[in-house]
C-alpha cells in the first residue's frame, strides 16, 4: 500500500508545518493528560511528527504502509532514535502495551470507509489506552472537499514535479481522489507515479454516538482552518 505515494509524500507534505502540529498535540495534552509519558502515533506516516514528539515523550509509531514505514524508519535512524514502529490495521490495534495517548492526525480517521470502521477503531484505540488515557484525531469537513475540488479536479504545480488531482463521490458516499504524480529525474524525464485514495466525511453526530459507545468521554471538539485548511480536532478520554 502506498509504494509509490511513499515516494513523494514528502515533498507533497513540504509546506506542512509539522512543528505547529506538534505544538497542537502538546496543547491538548497539557490540558488533558498531564502527565502523560507514552504516546502512541497511529498514523505515523513517514514519522515527521515522531521525530518531534520524542524529544519530549516515548513514542510508538503505527501505520498500514509498510512502505511508509519503510521510510520513517530511515528517518528515525538518521535522527538518531531507536523507536518502535509496527505495521498494523488501526482497527485491529494490538501493540502489547498501553499509552496515555493516542494520536490520528492528517486526517488519517477520513480513510475509514464506514460507521462500522469507525466503532472499530475507537473500540481498538480504547483498549490499547491507560485509564484516563487521550485519543486525540483531526477530521476534515465537507467544507475543505468542496473547497480543494470545486470544479471537481485540479493541477498542482511545483518544482521537479507536476501532480494531477481528480475528485468524485461514487454511489457509496465516499470521496474517491485519484492523483497522478509526474516528478522529474536525473536526466529531466518525468516518471508518472499514480495513487487513489477514498474519505469518509463523518458528521459530528456519527463520532459522538461512536465514541460515547465504545466508553469514551468527548472532551473536546475545535475547529481549526489553521493548520491545513478547514478541520475538526477532538480530545477523547477513557
Amino acid at each position: 500500500m502506498y509504494e509509490g505515494f511513499s515516494k513523494v509524500y514528502d515533498r507533497l507534505m513540504e509546506y506542512a508545518d509539522y512543528d505547529l502540529w506538534a505544538e497542537c498535540v502538546e496543547k491538548y495534552i497539557k490540558e488533558y493528560c498531564i502527565k502523560a509519558e507514552e504516546v502512541l502515533d497511529l498514523g505515523c506516516g513517514t514519522g515527521e511528527l515522531l521525530i518531534r514528539l520524542s524529544e519530549r515523550y516515548r513514542v510508538t509509531g503505527v501505520d498500514l504502509s509498510a512502505e511508509m514505514l519503510s521510510v520513517a524508519a530511515k528517518k528515525l535512524e538518521d535522527a538518531g532514535k531507536e523507536l518502535e514502529l509496527y505495521k498494523q490495521d488501526m482497527r485491529q490495534l494490538r501493540t502489547g502495551k498501553e499509552y496515555d495517548v493516542v494520536i490520528s492526525l492528517f486526517d488519517t480517521v477520513n480513510h475509514l470507509r464506514s460507521n462500522s470502521d469507525l466503532e472499530k477503531t475507537f473500540s481498538s484505540v480504547h483498549g490499547n489506552l491507560k485509564k484516563g488515557g487521550i485519543y486525540i484525531f483531526d477530521v476534515v469537513t465537507r467544507q475543505l472537499m468542496d473547497e480543494m475540488f470545486s470544479g471537481g479536479s485540479f493541477v498542482d504545480e511545483r518544482e521537479g514535479m507536476f501532480i494531477v488531482w481528480e475528485h468524485e463521490i461514487e454511489d457509496d458516499g465516499l470521496d474517491y481522489v485519484y492523483t497522478n504524480f509526474f516528478v522529474e529525474d536525473e536526466d529531466g524525464r518525468y516518471d508518472r507515479i499514480y495513487e487513489e485514495y477514498s474519505k469518509k466525511i463523518f458528521t459530528h453526530d456519527e463520532i459522538v454516538r461512536y465514541a460515547e459507545k465504545t466508553g469514551f468521554s468527548v472532551e473536546k471538539i475545535e475547529e481549526n482552518d489553521i493548520l491545513a485548511g478547514a478541520r475538526v480536532f477532538y480530545v477523547l478520554k477513557k
